[in-house]
């Protein structure tokens, strides 16, 4: 059955209750879709409106992902911009790199275990982070100022580090993290069941330990191979 609006509202509630229903709906479509098997046709049955409404507020299949991609992304921005700044005032001088980690993995992690609309958000911030051309332009936007800012943490606990081992280091985290929020039901397969892609919990508890591991032992590695060089010339 096609919704149909209580025109005895304010219009402005009725337009922003339509364009959340579709925006949630979209999402969930995107997510279990992808990019390209979804359609307008499916996002408006999936919303129980007509294809028609989501043009007029959206216009094509482009602008209704960009509309779903951008509204999360500030939400989770501050909210990491937020548990950087508690940690930093809880831990000051004493911060770790895992402890910087967390700080940028839980917000989002701790939405999508409580929300669903979160996990399908994941699932395409998986997608978009993985593609190049426009979608890459698109990550760009959205969530460079909270690589930038993740990166300047990295550099207080890590100050004797390079600056291209700290990006490559980011690198690998971001790529390592988003593959996870892909969900992609892999390590399910692979483990036999004994582990799950959605058990975000478990993410939670693991990855900041393996990552800083990971990157404390690239910068340190690789921070080490000039002064080898150095003592092998002399």
């Amino acid at each position: 059955m096609k919704s149909t609006p209580d025109k005895r509202r304010p219009q402005h509630e009725r337009r922003n209750e339509s364009t959340t229903h579709i925006l949630d709906s979209a999402e969930a479509v995107f997510a279990a879709k992808g990019y390209d098997r979804a359609t307008l046709a499916s996002v408006a049955e999936a919303a129980a409106v007509d294809t028609s409404l989501v043009r007029y507020y959206f216009g094509d299949k482009e602008k209704l992902f960009e509309a779903v991609f951008r509204r999360r992304g500030p939400i989770l921005t501050h909210l990491r911009r937020e548990a950087f700044e508690r940690y930093e005032a809880e831990a000051g001088k004493s911060m770790t790199l895992e402890g910087v980690i967390d700080a940028f993995v839980r917000p989002g992690l701790e939405l999508s275990i409580r929300d669903g609309g979160w996990r399908n958000y994941d699932m395409i911030v998986a997608y978009v982070n993985s593609s190049g051309g426009d979608l890459r332009r698109l990550m760009s936007e959205v969530f460079d100022d909270t690589a930038q800012l993740m990166l300047r943490y990295m550099r207080k606990v890590l100050p004797d580090a390079a600056d291209k081992e700290l990006y490559w280091g980011y690198h690998f985290l971001s790529g390592g993290f988003t593959f996870s929020l892909g969900q992609t039901g892999r390590i399910d397969a692979i483990s036999r069941g004994l582990v799950s892609s959605k058990d975000l919990d478990a993410i939670l508890q693991r990855l900041p330990i393996v990552f800083a591991a990971g990157i404390r032992a690239l910068c340190e590695s690789r921070s080490k191979t000039p002064a080898r060089r150095a003592r092998r010339t002399r």
